[in-house]
């Protein structure tokens, strides 16, 4: 509801026609009217439905799975609306480049990505039973003994992925800080399968 807010907000101040898509260049390529605007969050809104939805479902796994469902979504869609208010502010600037723009997009999503993934991984070790989210492996759901050490793991590595993105959004310029935080959750992911497997190998059953 924030992004479609956002842009019924903008429209009457938005000129016609504005930049609706750049090339990977971040210039302008075509240019078109600034009611497309709201094509945006006229997908978001069924599908943030669908999302709640989906947090419903995960209930019945426990209060806790549901929690880090709407984080997840939480985070997920102030993405998006970010997205939603730096393109508004490139089509009231008629923006034909976005380094023309002072705010590198790039750099502000990966941080906002980061903080989320700090946001999961604090959440995480508080998944006490084997569920839908979390470190969810082959492994991990041995028992319930091994599903708790793999979330406390887990918790570890996606709260230092999410910094790694933070630190990237502040010190790599553009595409940059996205190989960065790629690397930060590749490693993260990984770790969490290796650590999971070794787990299961050496907690006993019960």
């Amino acid at each position: 509801m924030l992004g479609l807010a956002l842009v019924l907000t903008a429209l009457p101040f938005l000129p016609d026609p504005i930049p609706v898509h750049y090339n990977a260049a971040g210039v302008v390529n075509r240019w078109g009217s600034k009611y497309e605007m709201l094509v945006f969050p006229g997908i978001m809104l069924p599908f943030g439905a669908l999302w709640l939805g989906t947090c419903r479902i995960c209930r019945g796994f426990g209060e806790i799975s549901e929690r880090i469902m709407l984080l997840s979504g939480a985070a997920m869609f102030a993405v998006f609306d970010l997205m939603a208010a730096y393109f508004l502010y490139a089509g009231l600037r008629q923006a034909e480049r976005l380094s023309d723009i002072p705010l590198d997009l790039h750099q502000l999503l990966c941080g906002v990505c980061g903080l989320g993934l700090i946001a999961l991984g604090n959440w995480m070790p508080k998944l006490r039973e084997p569920g839908p989210v979390g470190l969810r492996t082959p492994w991990s759901v041995k028992n319930a003994a091994v599903w708790r050490k793999c979330q406390r793991f887990g918790g570890w590595s996606f709260a230092a992925a999410g910094a790694a993105s933070i630190a990237a959004a502040l010190l790599a310029p553009g595409a940059w800080c996205w190989l960065w935080t790629t690397l930060a959750l590749a490693a993260a992911g990984i770790a969490g399968v290796v650590y999971s497997r070794h787990a299961a190998n050496t907690t006993p059953d019960g």
